[in-house]
């Protein structure tokens, strides 16, 4: 026996968590499962006798207060009543929690601390980047106020990546503290032999659990759980029939099937499974419009290593700009833009990241011409530090001369939660709406006047799909704005996004129907005549437009968003290439630069704004117009 090595453990029983109330609608339907059906099923999967139930952290925070108008701490506490046998694990991005970017100490002490006075036991806590500086805070809160910390790597593949980095990985978080080790393979990468190799190894250098965390995109998971289980891992995610599979987690009942007799035989109720399944079957049909046709089997992420919650947002950016027919270039792009940034695994944020600069490259057709505010940062160090060697040239563009941080990020972060506190002032309800708020500053202010508003509550579920990035909401000349229509007993969602520049045949408006954008030209039924000022306004009285960009001077941005920050004022003199505004799309921020020196003549946007590519933001002219 090796001197490192541990004992070889006898065969047991496989332990099994349950995805479906977290990963599994939001790997399938968008994150878009309410609470309200969770709960008349809720008792039924705490008699299961799973060893966990994920049903908190990931997504599901944002997609609670940004869509569905629910509290998401409420939540923890509603399951918890009709749940008090089963443990509640949740995932939590390390230093970014369940947002985008790092936050500073204090709010990942806080956020911890009430997640688990809720009722979370257990925190499946990794980093993006594999980097464990990110984790350390995460750790010794969770250890602080009594959870267990179930420390986890990114599995990726890459040539930076090898099954002994990973090995290392692991013997590192048992020795920060981790109860037990999470292999997150997110992609679904991990084939079974490698499976077998890597926890085999694993088993043979770390004493805790070790828990497998596998998605079915390539169809590879439910062969790769079997060759973990051989290879002794401990616990392994599955997911209901009728919310598992493609870029979910595999099934449940075929585990428990092929085991059923063997010695690793984890004795579930097929029955009472059953019974689960037949009730997710059905309230699945709710959720339909938010099925999107990249979440079903793809091998082709061994190609490109894009999870499949990466490939649905890359097909709504794309739809949003009806460019859909260039996926495939997006999806070739996707590894080129992976390998400049060191070889990140592609999970949140860093898909994000990553996806949406590889679609500004492909849409914009220049390499790095328009660079997101986040691979800005990313560049600089600001989301700590990957496993491969970032191309230089790529970094100098985006960051030029700046001073790449080198140290853990978030030491360069200040305190955050008395700043939000004065900024709340008497909005907030208590810590929770604090920490919300910290998270999500615009959708928490936002969440908060709707919660409590009974006239705002929406139909469950909304088929409102996940559209960061549609055009403006419609002018009041069009009433309402947002309807459903019945034809032939089928009901759909219709809504009126924004119109466009008027042209021969109509103006054209975009409508959603069933959350998917379609263009169409109508007959406007009032005369639309130019403005003094150059916008388009109806003689109705109707909101203006904002003119079409024909100007070189004319600042546009390159991609449907909302304006998130405007950084000149009237008058002033701006030169080439400086920032003009920040536009956020599909949870990105874009800085838009002015093309020429000149001055600043008409800003056409407020805060907030939803904008479209070929609209007019801000007009810039130089002395001769």
């Amino acid at each position: 026996m090796a001197p490192n090595s541990k004992p070889k453990q006898k065969p047991k029983p496989i332990r099994i968590m349950d995805t479906t109330l977290r990963d599994g609608h939001q790997s399938l339907i968008a994150t878009r499962l309410r609470t309200e059906d969770m709960l008349p099923i809720a008792s039924k999967i705490d008699q299961v006798g799973y060893a966990a139930v994920e049903m908190w952290g990931g997504a599901t925070f944002d997609a609670a207060i940004r869509y569905l108008r629910e509290d998401p701490w409420e939540r923890i506490r509603q399951l918890k009543k009709l749940m008090p046998r089963t443990p509640f694990q949740m995932l939590l991005r390390g230093q970014n929690l369940v947002g985008y970017r790092h936050y500073a100490d204090d709010v990942v002490e806080r956020f911890i601390e009430r997640a688990i006075g809720n009722g979370i036991n257990i925190l499946r806590i990794f980093d993006a980047l594999n980097d464990l500086r990110n984790l350390k805070t995460a750790f010794k809160a969770t250890s602080k106020y009594g959870g267990k910390i179930e420390g986890s790597f990114c599995y990726t593949i890459s040539p930076f990546h090898s099954n002994g980095l990973f090995v290392d990985m692991a013997k590192r978080l048992e020795d920060m503290g981790s109860d037990a080790i999470c292999i997150k393979d997110m992609a679904g990468l991990l084939s079974p032999y490698a499976a077998f190799d890597l926890i085999g190894k694993m088993k043979r250098e770390v004493g805790v659990p070790i828990h497998l965390h596998s998605h079915d995109t390539g169809a590879m998971a439910l062969s790769t759980c079997l060759k973990a289980i051989e290879a002794g891992v401990d616990i392994i995610d599955t997911a209901i029939s009728s919310l598992a599979s493609g870029t979910s987690q595999p099934p449940v009942e075929t585990i428990v099937h092929v085991l059923r007799g063997s010695e690793h035989d984890p004795g579930l109720d097929l029955n009472l499974l059953a019974e689960i399944a037949d009730y997710f079957k059905a309230v699945r049909k709710k959720y339909k419009a938010f099925e999107s046709d990249y979440t079903g089997v793809d091998p082709h992420v061994m190609i490109y290593q894009v999870p499949g919650g990466m490939l649905s947002n890359l097909a709504l950016q794309l739809s949003e700009q009806k460019a859909l027919d260039r996926m495939k270039e997006v999806l070739e792009e996707v590894p080129k833009v992976r390998k400049d940034f060191g070889y990140p695994p592609l999970v949140t944020p860093t898909s994000q990241i990553v996806g949406t600069q590889a679609t500004l490259n492909v849409l914009t057709g220049e390499r790095y011409k328009v660079i997101t505010t986040e691979t800005k940062n990313y560049l600089k160090g600001l989301y700590g530090k990957p496993s491969g060697e970032i191309n230089e040239e790529v970094r100098k563009r985006a960051i030029g001369d700046e001073e790449v941080v080198t140290g853990r990020p978030a030491d360069l972060i200040e305190p955050e939660l008395s700043r939000s506190q004065a900024e709340l002032k008497d909005i907030s309800q208590g810590v929770e709406d604090l920490i919300t708020y910290t998270l999500f500053p615009k959708v928490a202010l936002d969440f908060f006047a709707k919660k409590n508003d009974p006239s705002s509550k929406l139909e469950a579920p909304s088929n409102e799909k996940e559209t960061e990035s549609i055009p403006p909401p419609p002018s009041p000349l069009l009433t309402p704005s947002e309807f459903n229509v019945k034809v032939h007993g089928e009901t759909f969602h219709v809504k009126v996004g924004g119109m466009g520049h008027p042209g021969e045949g109509g103006r054209p408006y975009f409508l959603y129907v069933d959350g998917l954008l379609e263009e169409v030209m109508v007959e406007s039924l009032l005369e639309v005549v130019p403005s003094a000022e150059g916008r388009i306004d109806a003689k109705a009285g109707g909101r203006s437009t904002r003119p079409k960009a024909a100007h070189e001077g004319d600042v546009t941005t390159p991609m449907p968003g909302a304006v998130v920050g405007i950084k000149v004022q009237l008058g002033e003199k701006v030169k080439a290439g400086q920032t003009i505004l920040i536009v956020e799309a599909m949870k990105m921020q874009s800085e838009v630069h002015t093309p020429i020196a000149g001055v600043v003549k008409e800003i056409y946007v407020s805060e907030g704004d939803r904008v479209n590519p070929d609209e007019v933001l801000v007009e810039v002219r130089t002395e001769k117009d």
